[in-house]
């Protein structure tokens, strides 16, 4: 057979044969792979069953790297073996950021989209009273899922004090400032995720006022707790009277009128839960303007990447007073942010694969001299230069495969564990109350073939060294 042209199996065969280990292993390893085994799964049961503490999921990763560790003690060449464990763990580190990034996008996309829906249309000025044939219109088009017309005003929230009830937890808590915003039950309830937001699942929190009721509300669950309301509580509604846009205010005192709580939402967006409150459309009508008007309608599409082509057309068939924005136009500023520091902080951490990289270099070097003499009777026996140049970038590019593999595997595991234990984050620091995960396609093949591109490249100079091996020299160490 000749070896003057290289054949991919053959190359991949000898490649394969270099980078295992010669000797055999230590029961050592074995033993501490076994331990470091039985610690990963228990801490990963214990995680998924709910522990609290972070030392267990900690325990869990800290654990599974020292085996993945053993493994590749006991199977590869113990040079290749350390670039290899370098390559996984930057794989596994990077795939695990991406999923956060790409968790906190997806995330917060989705809470402002179930409470704003895809599309938005305001108009100019005070006198928004076309809602209902503009709803009406839109929805007959078949893009469109639900239009909601709401009202939104903010305002001071008060918690009022039962009689003879001097130590309920509400008494003196107070006032708050708060967003509050009217919705047509009928309408929102088609809204996909706005009833999963209520604690109750539904919206008949959202009560009109008649003859036996007063309206009801719902809170955000942070802002109830602060207050010290509970369901069945009564608060006050407390608007400036130049909300209206009339004249001669000085004379006029604040409009304000008593809700009952009836139910909690629970949104996950911190500014939301701490923020704001929930009233039937006609309640809110009567108290923000004291007038059949809106301040805009919400549309939720089929699709969420139609919302700027709605937006458009929307906008194009209104007059000029009318203003229409999609779900990215009022995120832009948000996911800019967060697509910044999803870019910085890959970077800093893809510079880990870099290192691994530069390992590997170190340890194909170590690998070719000691092969030489296996280089050396390849080369007495007819094989080409070329043959060896392209083992040695083969022995590169698979370590740059395994380490992918074990690395996206780790990461896919490691993003698991955090999306299962919800590690709280700080409401006052962060817009949700956890943190979220979620791995797309791209978040697990992109450090793959980053790995697998780096190694192939850092391997080309050393694979260009061991094919000018002089073959005397080789024989000669043989």
């Amino acid at each position: 057979m000749s070896l003057q042209r290289p054949r991919l199996p053959l190359v991949i065969m000898i490649a394969g044969r270099f980078l295992l280990r010669e000797e055999p292993p230590s029961k050592v390893s074995l033993q501490v792979l076994i331990v470091a085994s039985i610690v990963a799964i228990a801490a990963v049961i214990a995680t998924l069953t709910g522990a609290s503490s972070m030392a267990v999921p900690l325990t869990a990763v800290v654990a599974s790297l020292v085996a993945v560790g053993m493994v590749c003690v006991r199977i590869l060449m113990p040079a290749v073996a350390v670039a290899v464990f370098g390559m996984a763990l930057g794989c596994a580190a990077l795939t695990t950021v991406l999923g956060v990034t790409s968790g906190f996008e997806n995330e917060l996309t989705l809470r402002m989209t179930r409470m704003n829906g895809h599309v938005l249309l305001t108009k100019y000025g005070l006198g928004f009273v076309e809602y209902p044939e503009i709803a009406e219109t839109w929805r007959r088009d078949p893009r469109v899922t639900s239009v909601s017309p709401f009202a939104y005003a903010m305002a001071a929230l008060v918690p009022i004090q039962a009689e003879g009830e001097s130590g309920r937890s509400g008494g003196g808590r107070g006032p708050a400032i708060v967003a509050v915003k009217g919705l047509d039950p009928e309408a929102a309830s088609s809204m996909g995720g706005l009833v999963e937001l209520m604690e109750s699942k539904s919206l008949l929190a959202l009560r009109p006022g008649d003859t036996r009721h007063i309206p009801g509300i719902a809170l955000g669950i942070r802002l109830a707790e602060r207050l010290g309301v509970d369901i069945g509580d009564r608060v006050s509604l407390v608007l400036p009277a130049d909300l209206d846009g009339g004249r001669d205010i000085s004379s006029r005192p604040p409009r304000h009128a008593t809700f009952e709580v009836l139910d909690r939402l629970d949104t996950g967006v911190t500014e939301l839960d701490t923020g704001l409150a929930m009233v039937h459309l006609s309640a809110g009508q009567a108290l923000f303007f004291a007038k059949a008007r809106v301040t805009g309608v919400e549309l939720e599409l089929v699709d969420p990447d139609l919302a700027p082509a709605v937006a458009t057309e929307l906008e194009a068939s209104l007059p000029p007073a009318f203003r229409a924005v999609s779900w990215q136009q009022q995120s832009a500023s948000t996911l800019a942010g967060l697509r910044q520091i999803r870019g910085a902080v890959s970077l800093v951490i893809g510079l880990l694969e870099v290192v691994a990289a530069s390992a590997l270099v170190a340890s194909l070097l170590l690998l070719i001299r000691r092969k030489q003499p296996a280089i050396a009777v390849l080369m007495s026996i007819g094989s080409s230069a070329r043959l060896v140049f392209w083992i040695f970038e083969a022995i590169g590019g698979l370590a740059g495969v395994v380490g992918a593999i074990v690395g996206v595997g780790l990461g896919a595991g490691y993003a698991g564990l955090i999306a299962a234990f919800r590690y709280p984050l700080q409401g006052d620091v962060y817009p949700i109350d956890h943190l979220p995960v979620m791995l797309g396609l791209w978040d697990l093949m992109g450090p793959a073939i980053a790995a697998v591109a780096i190694c192939a490249l850092v391997s080309g100079p050393v694979a260009l060294v061991a094919a000018k091996v002089p073959v005397l020299r080789g024989l000669g160490r043989g």
